[in-house]
């Protein structure tokens, strides 16, 4: 496994390409449209490995409101 220095720096250079890249693309009359969701994800499972490997966990609230009883 790599430590939290590896993970920072694959998610600064991800992050670089991430925000390099275009969404679209035209050329005369063609436009070809990219989806980025898997770049976002990967990005998003870095930033959650480098809080596991560091040792902080995030914490999560669910707040429940009714109006009836429960």
């Amino acid at each position: 496994m790599a430590d939290v220095d590896e993970l920072q720096i694959r998610r600064d250079r991800l992050l670089e390409r991430l925000e390099s890249l275009q969404t679209r693309v035209s050329h005369g009359d063609k436009t070809v449209q990219y989806d980025l969701t898997q770049a976002r994800e990967a990005l998003d499972l870095l930033d959650r490995e480098i809080n596991r490997s560091s040792g902080r966990r995030i914490a999560r609230h669910l707040r429940v409101r009714s109006t009836k009883d429960l």
